[in-house]
Order: structure tokens, then C-alpha cells, then sequence
């Protein structure tokens, strides 16, 4: 490094500032990646009309590099179905423990829900079959997730009821009442498009839908001034 003199002195010429390269964009987890191709074909196909080479094509990796996170097609089902309804659980928490009137945060509530159904096209008929069919993972521990989510709910409105905000009734039919009316509509695509005539997952079904599940959500559970 090149030395100047003053006064005597050997001084050294100050370092130019240090360039910090830029920070490549955030690279999505390989077993993420897994999970939202397998969240796809699963919801489109069925657990029999999905294999992992199927999953390994789409995710573009060998099947022995998929069998490395997942070891079974057992395995990876049962991680996609844990992961879309914990996704939904811990939504619902944060809206429950949240900021606002008990009003507000129903309604947010409805607002997360059907952001975890239409975010990703086809889960609504993946959970649906699942519980239909009452197979091995619904039986198993996802059972435990699922009755916690529902109770969660069944809480809140407990909690408004006691309040006086919420109307009178067993807080469980009132939430079995609005599961349907977020997932039946997204579950039965293809009858929903014959009769409204729109694809029900195009941007303006979306939020036509979700505006009407957080009216009626409200009209059904908030009890009315006088009453």
C-alpha cells in the first residue's frame, strides 16, 4: 500500500470505502417447494392420482433427492395437510389475540379464512375429501390441529357471547355453520362455475366472495342492537 510523508511523519493513504455486494433475492426452501407443488397436485389429483415422481417432475429434482425430505408419499400427504390447516390455525390466533372490537376482528377472522382457501386453488377440495373419506391422517395426530383450529373458534365466539356482542346459541353450530359457507363453494369448483358462470378462484369471484362471507358471517353471529 502506497506511503506519503508530512511533517516528518509516514502516513498511510486512507482504504477506499468498501463496496458491500448486493444480497441475492431470498431463495424459497427446497422442502417449501416440495410442499406447494404437492399442496397442487394433491388438491387437483387426489392421493391416488399423485406419485412422487410426479412431485420430483414438477419441483424439477430426482426422486431420490425428494425421498430425502420426505421418505414416503405417507409422509409428504400428511405434511401437506398439516402445514395448510397449522397455516390456518395460526392466522385465525393472531386475528383472535389481535387489536379491534370483537366486530372487527369476526370479521377478520372470515377475511383469514377465506385467504387460506382461495390462496391456493384446490385446498378446499383437498381438506374436504380428506375428512369425507376419513382416512389414516385425518385420524391420526392432523386430527388434533384440526379440533384445535374449530375450538379456537368456538372460544372467540364463547368470549363475544359473554361479552353480549354475539348472539345466544352453541358457539360450535355457529362455527360448523361458517366452515361450510367458506369451504363447500371452493371444494365443488366446477358446480360453482355452472352456476355463477365465473371461475370461482378469478380475482373478482374472490373478493365478491370474500365480501359476502364477512356480511353474513356477521349477520349470523353479531347480535342485534335491541335485541
Amino acid at each position: 500500500m502506497p506511503h506519503v510523508r508530512q511533517g516528518g511523519l509516514r502516513l498511510t493513504e486512507p482504504k477506499p470505502p468498501m463496496t458491500v455486494p448486493a444480497m441475492p433475492d431470498p431463495v424459497k426452501p427446497r422442502k417449501e417447494e416440495i410442499l406447494e407443488v404437492a399442496t397442487t397436485l394433491f388438491a387437483e389429483r387426489g392421493y391416488d392420482g399423485t406419485s412422487m415422481n410426479d412431485v420430483a417432475g414438477r419441483v424439477g429434482m430426482r426422486k431420490a433427492s425428494l425421498f430425502y425430505h420426505f421418505a414416503t408419499k405417507d409422509a409428504l400427504y400428511e405434511a401437506v395437510l398439516d402445514r395448510i390447516v397449522r397455516e390456518v390455525g395460526e392466522s385465525l390466533s393472531q386475528v383472535y389475540m389481535g387489536q379491534g372490537t370483537l366486530v372487527e376482528r369476526l370479521e377478520a377472522s372470515a377475511d383469514a379464512v377465506s385467504a387460506a382457501i382461495c390462496g391456493r386453488p384446490f385446498v378446499a377440495r383437498l381438506l374436504l375429501r380428506e375428512a369425507m373419506d376419513w382416512g389414516p391422517v385425518i385420524r391420526g395426530k392432523l386430527l388434533g390441529t384440526v379440533l384445535a383450529v374449530l375450538e379456537g373458534g368456538a372460544a372467540f365466539i364463547a368470549l363475544g357471547q359473554a361479552e353480549g356482542v354475539f348472539v345466544s346459541g352453541d358457539p360450535k353450530q355457529l362455527v360448523l355453520t361458517a366452515l361450510g359457507a367458506h369451504i363447500l363453494p371452493f371444494a365443488v369448483v366446477q358446480l360453482v362455475e355452472r352456476y355463477v358462470g365465473v371461475d370461482p378462484f378469478s380475482p373478482a369471484f374472490v373478493e365478491a366472495r370474500r365480501a359476502a362471507l364477512r356480511s353474513q358471517v356477521r349477520d349470523m353471529v353479531v347480535r342485534k342492537t335491541g335485541a
